[in-house]
């Protein structure tokens, strides 16, 4: 065989090798970037616990724990250049002394008025605590100037004396903006302050009489949109009991783990809370025991559900201000459920839904964030002893609040399976937390072990998710820190403290990265950074310097009468660079809108150094036609990077060209132009297969049916969503999409 044959044998094999390579890394995003500040430089000690909440205004406010300097507290200030964090504020003590030590700071802003912020956290008893036996004093510190200057009142626990806690206590601002703060774990307890610091008498034990002790991770907090005070836990006592639902008996239970829930109503004078409005809802005949319940939940579950849940559940508010409770179960099954606000009983008090199950494989640790709209997305982990298929972060949605969970696209309500949002072969991905901004963009933020857990320095790397699409799809995936830091657990610190190693960690002992959407909606994250056998450890700060933005309103009815609508553009000015233009595409087909719809900008181009709004006009300029129906992608293409069938198939063409051609080299009738042409062939189809790909992006199937509501002639109601693009400097981002319903 001559030499040029051999050549072009091996610069075949080279080729396809090459193709598979680029295939294989097509799995992980696009490089984005982040600006990463370290909020305790020069810091000689070890900072940990942080705490972001993001107040009304779009500002986040940030707590941690300096184990020197004691609390601090950073407020952030956005512009059209960004966000950054303010410098840290160190909460003193009334006798001008740091809050040391300090576990686990949580906080709240006032919704009706920012600049009021109160912080809690607990202490070790100074005379009480011991390792084996660990007892603690509760605190709060109240700012009423944005931050600027905290005050600090006496133990919250002096009335009932020092507490044994697992978890912090937790906190919250009623309607009448008095601070709420709870804790316990063999105990239920809550204080209130009108000025956020005195927290005087009583402070009332919420566990009805002759209820025996509980085990509780601890209890939490939320106030409804009418003003009404909920605590809520979860109660491990009877864990070990005979036919426990924890040992995996739901059809024959009546122990096992227990839902509380105490409801305090609004009145005139307040009401304190009181024991004697603490319900279980696991056998409350108007909530979980109810013969309203559907039949298959009266077959599995006859006398109420008992679950076994520790330390996980979270209260949260949807768009009406309805609270919901969501948890994920410990054993015998780890499912994540969620029950939502169903009415009320004849005493005015809220009944809650059965639970539902939103996850199909073994879960822990979840987190909901709520959009303007009231779509509520949750995120969650593969549980703490998780199979092969159940290690990696996964999301659902909820369009009905909180009926229904479903992956899909907007507008059809089928239940999907739940999406993994983790690259391809990621390891006990852990504590996911989710932030969702004005458009329904959605922001993931997780901690991936650099390696399997083991009694070693186990580390790990933040990452970072995001959709553009309320979670049909997360295009961008991408790796946050720029160096691994060490990862803190718990070695199963609950209940048994038995000292086993987690496959998952279940607990952080130093806290978990947190994230949070700004005023100029790009998402911010806050972690420890801690460097493998450093002894510092800081607290980063980093926000996305991707393009963003926000369309406001994000829907309008266009009629004969009513033939146009305008919309207000807001872009992240820090993540442009060069001018912007603006365009309109069909969401879910991605292609060019349709002859009866126009989409106008004022002005036509932006310049980011000069404004960041743009005013959108969208007109019905006909009428709608049958040819309009919807077709959402498929809820399985998570992440999505491009057609993984167009480049299957292109690269199995290409490797049959190739073989056929070395195949026919071998023939002496074969002369080397007619080999040349045929190399030159395949070298423009491997081209010509990228260039599709990259500029057409991933392609969208139908899920099964017509997907949306389209019309039959003339004057047909037709939906469809319209994306809001902008272009600059090359790239190409979608800010938003738009829901226009048309007749």
């Amino acid at each position: 065989m001559s030499n040029w044959l051999s050549g072009l044998r091996r610069f075949g094999l080279l080729l396809v090798t090459g193709c598979a390579a680029l295939i294989a890394s097509s799995g992980f995003m696009h490089a984005q970037g982040f600006n990463i500040t370290n909020v305790t430089t020069n810091s000689a000690s070890k900072a940990s616990f942080p705490n972001v909440v993001v107040d009304s205004q779009g500002n986040l406010d940030v707590v941690w724990i300096d184990n020197v300097k004691g609390l601090q507290f950073a407020r952030s200030t956005s512009s059209a250049n960004g966000t950054a964090l303010g410098a840290p504020v160190t909460i003193m003590g009334p006798n001008g002394s740091v809050a040391l030590p300090s576990f686990q700071p949580q906080m709240a802003v006032n919704p009706t008025g920012p600049n009021q912020i109160e912080i809690t956290w607990a202490a070790p008893d100074p005379l009480l605590f011991t390792p084996t036996a660990p007892v603690y004093d509760v605190f709060a510190s109240f700012s009423n100037d944005s931050g600027a200057n905290f005050s600090i009142g006496p133990s919250l626990t002096g009335i009932s004396g020092p507490v044994v806690l697992f978890d912090s206590p937790r906190v919250a601002f009623d309607s009448t903006g008095t601070a709420n703060v709870v804790w316990g774990r063999t105990g239920v307890w809550i204080s209130q302050a009108t000025d956020g610091v005195h927290f005087g008498l009583p402070t009332s034990l919420l566990l009805p009489p002759p209820t025996p002790a509980p085990d509780t991770g601890g209890p939490r907090i939320a106030v409804s949109g009418s003003g009404h005070i909920f605590v809520a836990w979860t109660d491990e006592a009877s864990k070990g009991a005979p036919q426990s639902f924890c040992t995996g008996a739901p059809a024959t239970t009546t122990v096992g783990g227990n839902f509380w829930i105490n409801e305090t109503l609004p009145t005139q004078p307040p009401t304190p809370p009181n024991a004697a409005n603490t319900r279980n809802l696991s056998n409350s005949p108007t909530d979980w025991a109810s013969p309203n319940r559907q039949a298959v939940d009266i077959q599995r579950f006859p006398v109420g559900f008992f679950g076994c849940s520790y330390d996980n559940l979270k209260l949260y508010t949807d768009k009406p201000g309805n609270v919901h409770l969501l948890w994920s179960d410990d054993s015998p099954i780890s499912d994540v459920l969620n029950s939502k606000t169903l009415g009320t009983n004849s005493s005015g008090f809220t009944t809650f839904s059965f639970p539902i199950n939103i996850a199909n494989r073994s879960a822990a640790a979840p987190d909901v964030g709520v959009d303007k709209n009231g779509s509520i997305y949750v995120v969650w982990s593969g549980d703490a002893t998780p199979s092969s298929n159940a290690e990696g972060i996964f999301f659902s949605r909820s369009d009905d609040g909180g009926g229904t969970f479903t992956s899909c696209a907007p507008g059809q309500m089928q239940l999907c399976p739940a999406s993994n949002i983790a690259p391809s072969g990621a390891l006990a991905s852990a504590f996911p937390h989710v932030a969702v901004d004005a458009s329904g963009n959605v922001n993931v933020a997780w901690e991936q072990p650099t390696a399997a857990i083991s009694n070693g320095s186990n580390l790990f790397n933040v990452f970072f998710a995001r959709s553009t699409d309320k979670g049909v799809t997360f295009p961008t995936v991408a790796q946050v820190s720029a160096s691994p830091s060490v990862l803190c657990f718990e070695n199963d610190p609950a209940p048994a403290g038995n000292g086993a190693l987690p496959t998952t960690p279940d607990m952080s002992t130093c806290g978990t990265v947190q994230i949070g959407v700004d005023a100029n909606s790009t998402p911010d994250m806050v972690w420890v950074n801690q460097a493998s056998g450093a002894a510092v450890a800081d607290i980063n700060f980093a926000n996305t310097n991707f393009p963003t933005g926000s369309i406001s309103p994000n829907s309008a009815n266009l009629t004969a009468s009513n033939t146009s609508a305008n919309f207000t553009v807001t872009v992240n000015a820090s993540g442009f660079s060069a001018p912007i233009t603006f365009s309109c595409q069909n969401a879910d087909t991605k292609t060019a809108l349709p002859s009866w719809l126009t989409c106008d900008f004022t002005p036509p181009t932006l310049n980011p150094t000069q404004g960041n709004t743009d005013t959108l006009t969208i007109k019905r300029v006909g009428t709608p036609t049958s040819g309009m129906f919807i077709s959402a992608p498929s809820a399985h293409n998570l992440p999505v990077f491009g057609s993984s069938m167009a480049w299957s198939t292109t690269l199995a063409t290409l490797s049959l060209m190739t073989m056929l051609l070395l195949a026919m080299g071998r023939r002496r009738d074969l002369g080397r132009a007619i080999l040349m042409r045929g190399f030159l062939i395949m070298t423009l189809t491997i081209v010509l297969a990228a260039g599709l790909v990259s500029c057409g992006g991933g392609t969208s199937k139908s899920t099964g049916g017509t997907g949306g509501t389209g019309g039959t002639g003339g004057g047909s109601t037709v939906t469809m969503h319209v994306a809001v693009q902008a272009q600059s400097g090359g790239s190409t981002t979608t800010l938003g999409t738009v829901t226009i319903t048309a007749q």
